[in-house]
Parts: structure tokens; C-alpha cells; sequence
């Protein structure tokens, strides 16, 4: 599979945490804040959340398309050759309703693959503009700490494109502690959503105002 280097003309912004419904609710609230800055940029700002993300290449065609999924519809991003080709929602409840309209609308082949999730998550990565990781609750399993741990140790994520937030009060663990120091990655420490909410806006101004002038 040809590895993705860039997307031209949208910005992915991947958002990881833990799927609780509390963490999910907070995480809504930062997509809801990125999706706003499409205003300030020329390209095309998309937040994702890994859990309601499909993800379907094509490597002959050179097509790839990212399907997220919310309260029975879709949406789906089409790209060829990394480049935004369309944008289209549909209504679609399961994996059998996104495939049947995708192949209606032209644009699932008959060669065509959906990644599972590791691979999807290394795909996004690879592709993604910032990563912002969320820990909100401090009783959940960790499983956003095996993901980044996971594309840190294969190189398929910068740290100094990671922000990890934690709320103020949650005790980080020895393994974080240690990933923070081996990697360099951005802490942040928020004190609540609108706290949340503000440094999210903060990185995002800074991040693509040095874009802009690079």
C-alpha cells in the first residue's frame, strides 16, 4: 500500500481519547471548535474522531475515502491521489447501507479495501495536520495512551504535531510521564471545557499561522 505523505487542500485534525460518554460529549466539543477554523485557513479544516471514522483505499485508482458516520447518516470525504475531490453526505446506518451507496455513487470498486483499525489509525496519523489527544476522565481504561504510544514508537506520528490535554486534578501515570519525557510531546492542562475550548483555539491560530508563513 502507498504510503500517504500529505493531503493537498484539507487539514485532518485527529482527535483520540477515551469513548465514555462524558470524554465522547467533551470530545464534540473540540471538533465542534476546530470545524469553526475552516474560516481562517485555504484549505479545508476536518476534525475526526477515530471511533466513527471508516476508511476505504483504492490504491489502484488512487482513490481513498474517509467515511464518518453520525446518528444514522455519513459523510463522505473523497480523495484521489491525496487531493479533495468531494465532499457528500447520505443516510446510512450500517457498514452494508455506506458501502451500497458508495459503490451507487461510483465511487467503491470492486478492488477496494476497508482498513481495520490499526491500519486506520496509522493512515490517519500519517495524514492528519495535529493530533490533540483528550483525557478528561481519570477512571478509564487508557486505551488513547496504547494508540499514541503505538504510532510514536513506528514513526508514524511527529510529537511535536501532538498535543495531549489532561484535566487539571487526574494524575499522570508513570508510562505517560516517561512517554512525555522520551518524546517532547505538547502537554496542556485545562481546567475545564471552556478552558478546553480556548487552547484548542490558541494551537490552532499559532499552528496555522506558522503554515502559513512556511
Amino acid at each position: 500500500m502507498k504510503r500517504l505523505e500529505r493531503i493537498d487542500n484539507i487539514l485532518l485534525i485527529l482527535l483520540l481519547g477515551s469513548y465514555d460518554r462524558e470524554t465522547k460529549r467533551v470530545l464534540n466539543i473540540v471538533k465542534e471548535e476546530v470545524a469553526k477554523y475552516s474560516a481562517y485557513s485555504a484549505e479545508y479544516i476536518i476534525p475526526l474522531l477515530l471511533e466513527d471514522i471508516e476508511l476505504y483505499v483504492m490504491p489502484r485508482e488512487g482513490i481513498q475515502i474517509i467515511v464518518e458516520k453520525f446518528n444514522g447518516k455519513a459523510t463522505a470525504i473523497i480523495l484521489e491521489d491525496h487531493e479533495l475531490k468531494n465532499v457528500m453526505d447520505f443516510d446510512a446506518r450500517t457498514i452494508d447501507d455506506i458501502e451500497s451507496e458508495l459503490k451507487n455513487l461510483g465511487y467503491l470498486y470492486n478492488s477496494y479495501s476497508r482498513l481495520p483499525v490499526m491500519e486506520k489509525l496509522r493512515w490517519l496519523a500519517r495524514g492528519s495536520f495535529l493530533v490533540f489527544l483528550i483525557k478528561h476522565m481519570e477512571l478509564t481504561r487508557g486505551g488513547e495512551y496504547i494508540e499514541l504510544s503505538f504510532l510514536l514508537g513506528s514513526g508514524e506520528l511527529s510529537p511535536d504535531r501532538t498535543y495531549i490535554f489532561i484535566k487539571e486534578g487526574i494524575e499522570l501515570s508513570t508510562m505517560l510521564e516517561e512517554l512525555i519525557d522520551a518524546t517532547k510531546i505538547n502537554l496542556r492542562i485545562y481546567k475545564n471545557e471552556d478552558h478546553l475550548a480556548e487552547g484548542v483555539r490558541r494551537i490552532l491560530y499559532h499552528e496555522l499561522m506558522r503554515k502559513l508563513r512556511s
